[in-house]
């Protein structure tokens, strides 16, 4: 993504992932789908996997949350080999330790590719039965099967989609792309609308998680973002004519950054409440955002955005609890999109 932090410059950037429940596993805003089918919003926080101090355990504890979006698997070494963020080793047993008691308390993790800098496995990967076994290998490291694409840079479309295709058609991996948006009004950028008209071409069944960060915008940051979220619900329903409104905005989820982003504009509290009654109120699959050691206080009034702190005065996991709350306490919808 284009989050601050290990792997997030100024880039423009991020999906995410969380079923909350009443003081744990699955409770999140459910309007009605389609059929009268309930469409769950989830919460679906990005952990920085490459962190020595990995936030899960605390996360869960104190707020119930428990799914993860474990962020990011780039290539190690330059080659087609699988480590968290370029640098640990994708079996660290403190990480995939981590990632089963969260399994084991009810919660779903997430594994992410990508990001705002890579390398990426996407590009060192030379062939897309390379990218797939890539793939694999780092879903069985945590025992999901559950995959986020984050791409925020030029990548051979061609050769994702296949790997993608091959591993959904292999063990009916769930697929999200979480992609740049280039402003309020235009929505997700040209390459990744392109990325995701290709997967969907291919029969790959994806879910669109926009990054409503680090994007030009003035006047009110909320607003921003909520213009943003709807600019990309309606070039999903354009990709898809044939599904309905709900079923396209349940399959589209927004990211955001929290705190103070990479091009300065700073998501407060209210900001991400405003940002997630939103998002329930168009019947969106999740809602996620950058990141749960940034969820924190221990960098207030911080003039450039850090990895480790929201540069905003907090309570710990303040924004996992807003999040987690507005979910809990926001009416259904009378209707789905809009």
């Amino acid at each position: 993504m284009g989050w601050s932090g290990r792997f997030c410059g100024a880039a423009a950037g991020v999906a995410i992932l969380l079923a909350l429940a009443a003081c744990g596993g699955d409770v999140s805003g459910t309007p009605e789908g389609t059929a009268g089918s309930p469409v769950e919003t989830r919460i679906r926080p990005y952990v920085d996997a490459s962190l020595t101090a990995l936030p899960l355990e605390d996360m869960a504890g104190s707020t119930g949350v428990d799914n993860a979006v474990l962020s990011f698997v780039l290539a190690g070494g330059n080659s087609c080999t699988p480590s968290w963020g370029g640098t640990r080793a994708l079996t660290d047993p403190a990480l995939a330790g981590a990632a089963k008691d969260l399994t084991a308390r009810g919660g779903e993790i997430t594994v992410a590719t990508g990001g705002a800098n890579g390398p990426y496995l996407e590009n060192v990967c030379t062939d897309s039965e390379a990218l797939a076994g890539a793939y694999r290998a780092a879903l069985d490291a945590v025992a999901s099967n559950r995959l986020d694409v984050d791409i925020e840079a030029e990548v051979p479309v061609g050769t994702v989609v296949a790997a993608l295709k091959s591993l959904q058609d292999e063990r009916g991996t769930a697929v999200s792309l979480t992609l740049p948006v280039a402003g309020p009004d235009e929505g997700l950028t040209p390459a990744g609308l392109a990325l995701a008209r290709a997967a969907d071409e291919a029969g790959v069944a994806v879910e669109i998680n926009a990054m409503i960060m680090n994007f030009p915008a003035r006047g009110d940051w909320a607003a921003a973002m909520t213009n943003a979220t709807g600019a990309v619900l309606r070039q999903v329903q354009e990709l898809r004519p044939d599904e309905s409104a709900a079923a396209a905005a349940a399959r589209t989820g927004v990211t955001f950054m929290l705190g103070r982003t990479d091009l300065g504009a700073v998501t407060t509290l209210d900001d991400a409440a405003a940002v997630t009654r939103d998002a329930r109120a168009r019947g969106l699959g999740s809602v996620g955002f950058w990141s749960a050691a940034r969820d924190n206080g221990g960098c207030p009034d911080a003039s450039a955005a850090a990895f480790d702190c929201s540069g905003i005065t907090q309570s710990r996991f303040a924004f996992t609890e807003i999040v987690r709350d507005t979910l809990a306490d926001t009416a259904p919808p009378e209707e789905n999109a809009r």
